[in-house]
């Protein structure tokens, strides 16, 4: 019993003193409990100095009681004798390095919080993260030298943090200009952003799907109105050459088994637009890239007796580097450096106007100045509500066959409208351009009034004109034969726009000459009416760079003597070209035929704002989306 008893106070005494320093031990010579006699009496240690923390003895005495079942069973191992004396300044440097390790791990910071953060939730303050007096006198110190540390980590910001300075001309360019480096905008993007949520796709920045529910509402516009989309991110791609050249290098990308082709004569004379499957060079029925529209361009009688002809070929951008790529090696088209787009040029030394010797300064006004000087390179210039890079697109020519391919990727704008009142909506905002007065100045649209010095193009815009005009009195666009073109030259949509949105409707009134109506839906358009000055890339630049600003409209119409009032600007108005091709829709079947026909817009490029906001103002009355890539691909079935 005493044996029992001994053992067990001996185990509750190893267990108070198992967290003690090894030269604290307890002395079991004699065979006396420990709390009889020798507790508390110290003897020299041997092995360790009297500064460490024992780790190698207590580690020795507990792993006796491990090996025993548990710390609780067992006799304790016999221990090192009590130490007699303790040496003060030994005892002293050992806890003096216990003590500085402690502080050391105590203040040393393990989070990644500032010092006012670590601060109890009843102290802190929001002034406290940018004033450091604010703080506790025993942190200011450490808060120092986090701020300065910050301080050189934090990047540069903007002088011209304020909205109004974001807002400034130049700096919408740039941040534009940033914003478009990786994928490119549409001159629609502003309007689509506030509206859809956006996707980059394909290099560009497209509208995906709106804010708002739309299946329903895109299928009733499609069906009984009218649906508008921006087509401008496809791809367009301009071959120049002999007619003969083209057709021998383009049949290697095509066969008459599969349809027709670019020799269909329809499409060749250029008053039809045609369709067809792309294939790998000689590689039919094998690797087929994908489906492409063409156009030709009308031959006119000034151009009977030149060979060359210009084509223009529509791609999905997935596309664009897989047909490139063809095409050049049917073309025998090389990289030379010659072939790259050109670099703009520098921009002249701004020119210093000294001030007035009386001009008093009233304050100093920031202004942000070119640091690079005469090196600087341009900005891009704001287009629309996008930007447009100054430089001309790619090509590449031919030394054999004298084939050019030029990429108008971008450089021509496409809308389309599906529905069966396509036709009303476009008759509705477009105007067909007046006729250059002689009397007046030419303005700055000196192009238009050498067209209209020629009786012949007097002519075709009479015609051109009255086949508009019929267009409105139709049911539906499927009513025309599939693939119709008709050129046009229209007035600057911004000087016609509604004054609320409104729905348009046929006009029965143009349904007076039958004769008329029934020659357009039998044949078509005309070779000549369908001819177009959008053919011509100098006239496409000009109608870009001598376009009206919106600011200059609204200072005009400011200044009208009646408010509200057409306003009229005579041979200053802008007249741009476009192209109207129809789109058959479904072809196949007997159950609504005709369903998905509708009409595509093609102009130059800058005016796409412009004739977007009138568009929008007349499609569906109540609700206007972008139509999805679903119903692309079943109007591209359809019209398979």
């Amino acid at each position: 019993m005493n044996k029992i008893m001994s053992s067990a106070k001996e185990k509750k005494y190893a267990k108070r003193m198992r967290n003690q320093p090894a030269n604290v031990s307890l002395d079991q010579s004699d065979g006396a409990p420990p709390h009889h006699e020798g507790r508390g009496s110290f003897q020299p240690y041997r092995g360790t100095s009297p500064g460490s923390s024992g780790r190698q003895h207590r580690g020795a005495h507990q792993s006796h009681f491990h090996s025993r079942g548990g710390r609780g069973r067992g006799a304790p191992m016999e221990s090192q004798p009590i130490p007699k004396y303790v040496t003060a300044s030994m005892f002293a440097q050992a806890r003096a390095a216990e003590i500085n390790a402690m502080v050391k791990a105590v203040s040393q910071k393990s989070s990644n919080s500032l010092v006012f953060q670590s601060l109890p939730r009843h102290m802190r303050r929001r002034a406290m993260g940018h004033n450091i007096k604010r703080l506790p006198r025993r942190l200011r110190e450490i808060a120092k030298k986090e701020m300065e540390k910050t301080m050189h980590q934090k990047k540069e910001q903007s002088k011209s943090k304020c909205r109004k300075a974001r807002r400034r001309h130049g700096n919408l360019q740039l941040e534009f200009n940033r914003r478009q480096r990786k994928n490119i905008w549409l001159e629609t993007h502003i309007w689509h952003a506030k509206r859809f949520h956006m996707l980059k796709k394909w290099g560009y920045c497209l509208a995906h799907r709106p804010t708002m529910k739309s299946y329903r509402a895109c299928y009733r516009a499609m069906s009984s109105h009218c649906l508008l989309q921006d087509l401008t991110y496809y791809c367009c791609v301009e071959l120049l050459g002999k007619e003969e050249d083209l057709l021998l290098a383009l049949s290697r990308l095509c066969s008459v088994d599969a349809g027709p082709t670019f020799m269909a004569a329809p499409c060749i004379s250029g008053k039809r637009q045609g369709s067809l499957v792309l294939y790998r060079a000689d590689k039919y029925p094998g690797e087929a890239l994908g489906h492409i529209t063409f156009i030709w361009k009308p031959r006119s009688v000034s151009e009977m007796a030149c060979d060359k002809r210009q084509l223009w070929i529509w791609m999905h951008p997935a596309l664009k580097e897989d047909v490139l790529k063809e095409l050049r090696l049917v073309c025998v088209c090389e990289d030379r450096p010659d072939n790259f787009v050109c670099i703009p040029e520098p921009a002249p030394p701004p020119v210093k106007e000294e001030p007035p010797a009386n001009a008093t300064k009233a304050g100093k006004k920031r202004k942000l100045q070119n640091k690079e000087g005469e090196k600087a390179v341009p900005v891009k210039k704001i287009i629309g509500d996008g930007t447009r890079a100054t430089p001309d697109p790619y090509y590449w020519t031919s030394t054999q066959t004298g084939i050019t391919i030029r990429d108008l990727t971008m450089e021509i704008v496409r809308y389309r409208l599906v529905g069966p009142l396509s036709n009303c909506v476009l008759g509705d905002a477009l105007h067909v351009a007046p006729l250059h007065k002689e009397s007046e100045d030419s303005g700055p649209h000196g192009w238009w009034a050498g067209y209209c010095g020629n009786p012949d193009n007097i002519l075709r815009h009479s015609n051109q004109e009255s086949l508009f005009k019929l267009l409105k009195g139709l049911e539906s666009p499927a009513q025309i034969p599939s693939g119709t073109i008709l050129g046009l030259t229209v007035g600057d949509p911004r000087l016609n726009l509604p004054k609320r949105r409104t729905k348009s409707f046929p006009n029965l009134e143009n349904y007076e000459d039958r004769d008329k109506v029934k020659s357009l839906m039998l044949d078509g358009v005309s070779v000549e009416s369908s001819e177009s000055l959008i053919w011509s890339a100098d006239v496409r630049s000009r109608v870009t760079d001598n376009k009206i600003s919106e600011q200059e409209i609204n200072r005009l119409r400011s200044e009208l003597l009646v408010p509200g009032s057409k306003l009229d600007l005579g041979n200053n108005e802008s007249k741009i070209p476009v192209l109207l091709i129809q789109q058959p829709g479904k072809v196949t079947g007997k159950d609504r035929p005709g369903w998905g026909s509708g009409w595509d817009i093609c102009l130059p490029k800058g005016w796409g704002m412009a004739f977007w906001i009138p568009l929008v103002s007349l499609c569906f009355f109540l609700l206007l989306y972008r139509i999805t890539e679903l119903y692309l691909c079943i109007s591209y079935s359809y019209a398979v």
